[in-house]
C-alpha cells in the first residue's frame, strides 16, 4: 500500500541545502515518500541524492526549467496518480520538525472538514541561524478573512488533502509569482483551512528567492488575485486591495510576514 502521506518538492540548484531538507523528512516520526521534481539544475537532483531506496524518494527530473509552480504540477500529476491521501507541500532548503508529518495528518484526520493545514515557522537564514519565529491565526473563520490581505498559510507548511486537489486542480501558471496564494483562495473558497499552533518548520530566508526577487511581480499578481476573489460585502476585501496598492506605491524592507519575538511566542504557545 502507498504511503499515506507524500511530500512535494521542488528543487532549482538546491544542492546546497537539499540533503537537509531531505533527511530531516526521512528522520521523522511518520513515515512518507518524497518527490523531489528537479526543474532542470545544473547539478541533478539524482547526483545530489545518490543511491536511495524508491519507496521513500522519487525523482522527477524536467527537461527543461519551468518555475515553481510548473515543477509542482508535474509533482502533484505523478503523486494524484500513486493512491496516496495527502500531500505534503516543502521547499528543498528548509527543513521539517520530526514530528511536522505525523501531527499535521492526525490534525487531518481528527478534523474531517478542513482542507489543508499550515504550522507555525521558526525562521533560519541562509546559515542556519534563528532569525524570528513566525505565529499564524489558526481558526479556520480568522484565516478565511485574513486571506483577503495575504497568506495566512504559509506555503512550505501545508498538508492538504489529494482528493481536494484532485477537485481544485493544481498551481495556476499565470500567477507564477504568487501561485501558491491562488491555489489557497482557491481552496478557502470551498473548504476550511487551519494553522496547528506549533512549531513544526524551519523555514529558511534566502536572498535569491521569489519575494526578493520578483516583489513588484509578486505585489501585482497578488492584486489580481484579490480582484478575482473579492467580496464586497467584506471589509477584510478592501483592506487587502488598499494594503496590496500602497505596497506597489510605497517601497518597504523586505521581511517575513508577521515574524513575533519567542518571548510573545511562549507567551502564545502557553496559552
Amino acid at each position: 500500500m502507498s504511503q499515506a502521506v507524500a511530500v512535494l518538492m521542488a528543487a532549482y540548484n538546491a544542492e546546497k541545502t537539499l540533503m537537509q531538507a531531505v533527511n530531516s523528512l526521512l528522520g521523522g516520526t511518520y513515515p512518507c515518500k518524497i518527490y523531489i521534481v528537479d526543474d532542470c539544475s545544473s547539478v541533478p537532483v539524482a547526483d545530489v541524492i545518490g543511491p536511495h531506496d524508491p519507496q521513500r524518494i522519487e525523482i522527477v527530473r524536467l527537461a527543461k526549467n519551468g518555475g515553481p509552480g510548473n515543477a509542482r504540477n508535474a509533482g502533484l500529476e505523478r503523486i494524484l496518480t500513486n493512491g496516496h491521501e495527502f500531500v505534503a507541500i516543502m521547499d528543498a532548503d528548509d527543513i521539517a520538525f520530526p514530528q511536522r508529518i505525523e501531527r499535521q495528518k492526525a490534525f487531518l484526520d481528527a478534523n474531517p472538514s478542513v482542507a489543508l493545514v499550515g504550522c507555525w515557522e521558526r525562521v533560519i537564514d541562509e546559515n542556519g541561524d534563528f532569525v524570528s519565529l513566525v505565529a499564524l491565526p489558526c481558526d479556520p473563520r480568522e484565516i478565511r478573512d485574513h486571506l483577503f490581505v495575504k497568506m495566512f498559510v504559509s506555503h512550505p507548511t501545508w498538508m492538504v488533502r489529494a482528493d481536494v486537489l484532485r477537485e481544485v486542480g493544481g498551481y495556476a501558471p499565470q500567477y507564477y509569482a504568487a501561485e501558491d496564494y491562488e491555489l489557497l483562495r482557491r481552496i478557502a473558497t470551498r473548504h476550511d483551512v487551519a494553522n496547528i499552533p506549533a512549531y513544526l518548520l524551519h523555514y529558511r530566508l534566502s536572498s535569491g528567492g521569489m519575494t526578493a526577487k520578483n516583489r513588484k511581480r509578486q505585489l501585482f499578481d497578488r492584486l489580481r488575485i484579490q480582484l478575482r476573489y473579492f467580496a464586497p460585502f467584506n471589509r477584510y476585501a478592501w483592506i487587502g486591495v488598499a494594503r496590496t496598492l500602497a505596497l506597489m506605491v510605497v517601497p518597504v524592507r523586505r521581511a517575513k510576514p508577521d515574524t513575533i519575538s519567542p518571548e510573545a511566542a511562549r507567551t502564545l504557545q502557553a496559552g
